[in-house]
């Protein structure tokens, strides 16, 4: 039974669903029937959609008469019939309109309780989506035997139970009997899930098809979001790029000659501004690179009173390192983590 039906209808006993096998029937995409059989609730072969065939004893059907024209007060009229002919609370009930013809309406009750029931055992292992009464299957002038008895349909609406095909036979002589109830078509299509709105939306509420578009709009949304933050770095980065390489020329040429280490802090100390703290060291660096014609690069600057930290290159460290000994200027050096070199410079204001 690993085959999937378009749909499989599975027959609800009298006495509910319990460990007792059900007799069930898959049908094709075209409502033909491919396979049946009797199996045990959780053994249920797959399918698209699940439809419970309940029984007549459960289910009652009543034919009453309404005025033409009822509007918004049909359920209301609906409800006056019923209290003069149906048994019980009708508040414990579930209530659903079935077909109407002229003033004649055929409305079918249910217990509310016995069916929530019906529905949480399945609920652990698939949604039902339609609950069928059996007499709907049958059509004007059928009947046919059931475990609640022999039921049968003498006019249109016009639905009865009895316990003998003899007590049948006398009421309905002309009936037409059919073997096998659940091949057949439902002739009056009603679902009682229709009278279950709350448990309704419940199954519904949790469906991940409803959800994927809710999903994809996220997706689309946090993507916009990326792009547009994406975007805005480069456009600041760009930003940065053309003004530190507008201050370094601007600074090349009010300041020929003078190696460019850092063109924003050593623009502000040209111009008298109070730049970060290690300007001294700065000018300091400046004058060792004029002397020894280097060009350094320093990927950080630090200073402290005295000292002067520079982080380079492992090229531009063995450039400078030969520089400060020729002029005895004492340095320590040591390696950072990402594998760059920093030199400790002792700096003394009679140095050059």
């Amino acid at each position: 039974m690993t085959a999937s039906f378009a749909l499989l209808r599975v027959h609800v006993p009298p006495q509910g669903l319990t460990d007792a096998p059900l007799d069930w029937l898959g049908l094709n995409g075209s409502g033909q029937a491919q396979a049946r059989g009797t199996t045990l609730l959780s053994d249920l072969p797959p399918s698209d959609r699940l439809e419970l065939i309940l029984p007549a004893s459960r289910v009652a059907a009543h034919r009453i008469e309404l005025p033409a024209l009822t509007g918004k007060h049909e359920a209301a009229l609906i409800r006056q019939a019923l209290e003069d002919r149906a048994l019980g609370d009708l508040a414990a009930s579930v209530i659903v309109s079935g077909a109407r013809q002229d003033k004649l309406m055929c409305v079918w009750v249910c217990e509310r309780a016995w069916l929530e029931r019906q529905l949480a055992n399945f609920a652990s292992l698939r949604q039902a989506d339609l609950l069928t009464p059996e007499q709907a299957l049958l059509a004007p002038g059928q009947h046919a035997e059931t475990p609640s008895g022999w039921i049968f349909q003498r006019a249109p609406g016009e639905y009865g139970l009895l316990p003998s095909q003899d007590v049948l036979l006398s009421l309905c002589p002309n009936s037409q009997a059919i073997d096998t109830l659940l091949t057949a078509p439902p002739i009056n299509r009603v679902n009682l899930l229709v009278g279950l709105p709350g448990l309704r939306r419940a199954q519904a509420s949790f469906s991940l098809a409803q959800l994927k578009p809710a999903l994809w709009l996220l997706i689309a949304a946090a993507l916009i979001y990326l792009l547009a933050q994406t975007l805005e770095w480069r456009q600041l980065a760009a930003r940065e790029a053309n003004l530190r390489q507008s201050i370094r020329q601007n600074f090349a040429a009010a300041n020929p000659g003078v190696p460019i280490i850092d063109p924003i802090l050593q623009w502000r100390q040209s111009r008298g501004q109070p730049g970060q703290q290690g300007g001294d060291a700065l000018d300091q660096l400046a004058r060792f690179a004029a002397l020894s014609g280097l060009s350094l690069k320093p990927a950080r600057i630090e200073s402290e009173e005295g000292r002067l930290k520079l982080t380079l290159t492992t090229t531009d460290a063995n450039q400078l390192k030969p520089v400060l000994q020729g002029k005895g200027i004492s340095f320590e050096s040591q390696t950072t983590d990402k594998g760059l070199e920093q030199l400790i410079i002792k700096i003394d204001k009679g140095q050059p």
